[in-house]
């Protein structure tokens, strides 16, 4: 398959771009593109929409590649799709036959009494995930100055170990989405089981996530230190909300066997995809302290798990009934999930909320949780997305599974009938 690939449905309208692209540039003496009065970022922004780009590619590189082929293709004369696309094609294969170089990347870990506890470790795809109470010589950083942000203290917050990930890949972007999802993933599970079944109780905003990002993730190419240009930090990182009631060790170990069968689970998952997906939505909502976005956040994950994967126009009576189709009491779940709804929507829409909002992203991760948790272990017939709101779009009841069943045996003799009638009749 081709590592860039055109969307047909778009080549008028792209066509018509890139005429007014062309109008609106030329190539000076020495070669180079000079731009008039057209709006070059602008297209360079919404160019990648229109054609399919190997995913080891960021959104990022995505933009820089089919920009780089733009501009290659104007140099040479007339702008064409094919000769863009065919540019963006050539720049795509080179890029990808650069070797893979070995990338680390390290956070603090959010449980105390490291140092007496035995390191573990967790492997996600091309990924591997160590704990470690020391960092290796070369991953010890001092305190330093990074432009545009300030001071860095690695240290910082003390008395906590480490989690180190570690990967190949062919440049430190496409290395640190690798690792960063990786963690965000192993989080994701861990919170889920280490919370799962229970309620959680606050007088303040605070995280319900057991495990969530340390204030900097720190990257390095082998044993040298790319921190000076590339570092990520968490922005609404809080070491108050970090020292309140982390886990120890021991508890971190009690959790990680059934986190370790759960990532085996979704490795092999039909559509693992989806509920990677549902999963971090859901450590997104867990390791928020506001419960606005915590709801959000577990809706649209519900969203996810709940609608079509093509589908632009998403029903929410649909979702509801589809995610309530196994409760006992359908009535009082329906009525909780519309209230959920209607919470989310005054969130997009006005930036309201209630002072229930707790209450309910409690409920709608519950919910989330026992979906995640039985496609995983306990539907292993289940063949795909598709087949998957097939099964729960059926009647609840037995009764209406029976009726239905009848239906369906009528409709196959049917079908068989009109068969027979086809063969004899020739």
């Amino acid at each position: 398959m081709p590592a860039v690939r055109r969307k047909i449905k778009f080549d008028n309208e792209l066509s018509e771009l890139l005429k007014v692209f062309e109008k609106g540039t030329s190539i000076n003496e020495e070669g180079q593109l000079q731009f008039h009065y057209f709006d070059h970022d602008g297209l360079e922004r919404i160019l990648p929409d229109a054609f399919d780009v190997d995913k080891s590619f960021t959104n990022r590189q995505v933009r820089y590649l089919l920009r780089q082929a733009l501009w290659n293709s104007r140099k040479k004369g007339t702008l064409t799709l094919d000769g863009v696309t065919s540019e963006a094609q050539r720049l795509a294969t080179e890029q990808l036959s650069e070797p893979p170089k070995s990338y680390a990347l390290w956070t603090k870990f959010r449980a105390r009494n490291m140092s007496d506890a035995e390191t573990f470790k967790i492997r996600w795809g091309g990924v591997r995930l160590e704990s470690a109470h020391h960092l290796p010589r070369h991953m010890a950083l001092k305190e330093f100055f990074l432009n545009g942000h300030g001071n860095v203290y690695p240290h910082k917050p003390v008395f906590y170990g480490h989690l180190i990930a570690r990967c190949k890949a062919r440049q430190p972007e496409n290395a640190a989405r690798q690792m960063l999802d990786a963690i965000d993933l192993f989080m994701a599970v861990f919170n889920m089981y280490r919370l799962f079944g229970r309620r959680t109780w606050t007088s303040s905003p605070q995280a319900e996530a057991p495990l969530f990002n340390g204030p900097y993730q720190f990257l390095f190419k082998g044993k040298e230190s790319l921190n000076d240009k590339e570092i990520w930090y968490e922005p609404e990182f809080s070491e108050s909300k970090w020292d309140s009631s982390p886990l120890t060790m021991a508890e971190v170990t009690k959790t990680l066997p059934t986190v370790r069968k759960a990532l085996t689970k979704l490795a092999k998952h039909p559509f693992k995809d989806v509920l990677i997906d549902v999963l971090k939505l859901m450590q997104n909502g867990m390791a928020s302290r506001d419960q606005s976005y915590t709801l959000l956040r577990y809706w649209s994950a519900l969203e996810r798990l709940y609608s079509e994967s093509n589908s632009r126009e998403k029903s929410y009576e649909r979702i509801i009934k589809r995610a309530t189709f196994a409760d006992d009491d359908k009535l009082l779940s329906h009525w909780i999930m519309r209230h959920i709804s209607q919470l989310r929507n005054e969130y997009v829409h006005a930036g309201d909320h209630d002072d229930d909002l707790h209450v309910m992203s409690q409920h709608l991760r519950l919910l989330l949780s026992r979906h995640v948790n039985h496609l995983l272990f306990h539907a292993p017939k289940v063949a795909s997305h598709k087949h998957w709101l097939a099964i729960v779009d059926l009647p609840s009841s037995e009764n209406g599974l029976r009726e239905q069943k009848v239906l369906i045996n009528q409709r196959m003799r049917i079908l068989q009938q009109g068969q027979k009638t086809k063969r004899s009749s020739k």
